[in-house]
């Protein structure tokens, strides 16, 4: 495995934190900002896909901040990148104004329409999201047999398309700043047909609302997350119905968690058990 370079904290001024990390800058590097990853996440392998799938993103022209170099503090690893000054995510933008919700909410219709008419090529950390799905489904734990082959036959189905999925599709991974947009956490980078990108976002904004993690992670309420999700649905596929393009989501959502369960894997009881009902839920 490769060595990084040692960095040491006591040189940087955290400015952000959250679930997997906390950001960081120092007058000595500027415009630069320090990503480290906690947890098993801030393992050598877990930082060098979230590096690599930015920086593939940034050279295909999508819209996001350059990254620089692979860091180390101890045994956690992180990443330099540029610092996008005065930004906020869209999530945050709709906390603050929740009567412009429906604006923002059609904002990241329209960015994500570009994102997912944009062609990239796969290579060792942009996976093709069918085939990554395949081999997900293959050895899944939380999934049946009957369930299994029912996934299988939806992810055949699926178009063979070469555009960008940005795997982390949500309100809160696209900041704005300056009159422009910015898709941000690109570890889960993929190429293939745009409805996985929207069902992980109808998952996030519409199955999971009511949990309060959830809720914190996208600073908005129940209520908000579910306004937006309406008003995206709209925007982006043009539909009045959108009860039905949900129940069109929800098994494409049952393989979003095979998914998630395969790229971290799970050994805590109640979240296995939650996935499996779940995945049940939306194949019903």
């Amino acid at each position: 495995m490769k060595e990084y370079p040692q960095i040491e904290l006591n040189e940087w001024k955290k400015v952000g934190e959250g679930f997997n990390g906390q950001a960081f800058v120092s007058d000595a590097h500027p415009g630069v900002m320090l990503k480290m990853v906690t947890s098993d996440l801030g393992s050598a392998l877990k930082v060098e896909q979230e590096f690599y799938a930015a920086k593939t993103a940034y050279e295909t022209g999508l819209p996001t901040p350059q990254v620089y170099e692979i860091v180390r503090n101890g045994n956690y690893h992180g990443y330099m990148c540029q610092v996008i000054e005065g930004k906020k995510s869209i999530a945050r933008l709709c906390a603050e104004a929740p009567d412009r919700i429906s604006e923002y909410a059609q904002m990241m219709a329209e960015y994500g329409k570009a994102l997912h008419n944009t062609p990239i090529a796969p290579n060792e950390y942009v996976i093709p999201m069918k085939a990554l799905l395949t081999k997900a489904l293959q050895s899944s734990p939380i999934v049946t047999d009957e369930q299994r082959e029912r996934l299988s036959a939806l992810v055949d189905a699926m178009p063979d398309t070469q555009n960008c999925l940005h795997g982390d599709f949500q309100p809160g991974n696209i900041i704005m700043a300056g009159g422009q947009h910015y898709w941000i956490d690109l570890g889960w980078l993929s190429q293939g047909w745009y409805m996985m990108d929207l069902a992980h976002n109808y998952k996030m904004l519409i199955e999971d609302s009511m949990i309060p993690q959830v809720q914190d992670l996208t600073h908005m309420t129940q209520r908000q997350m579910i306004d937006f999700w309406n008003a995206f649905a709209k925007a982006y596929t043009g539909t009045d119905d959108v009860e039905a393009l949900n129940r069109e989501l929800r098994p494409y959502a049952a393989l979003d968690m095979v998914r998630t369960s395969y790229l971290h894997p799970m050994n805590n009881p109640q979240l296995i058990a939650f996935f499996k009902s779940r995945i049940t839920q939306d194949l019903s």
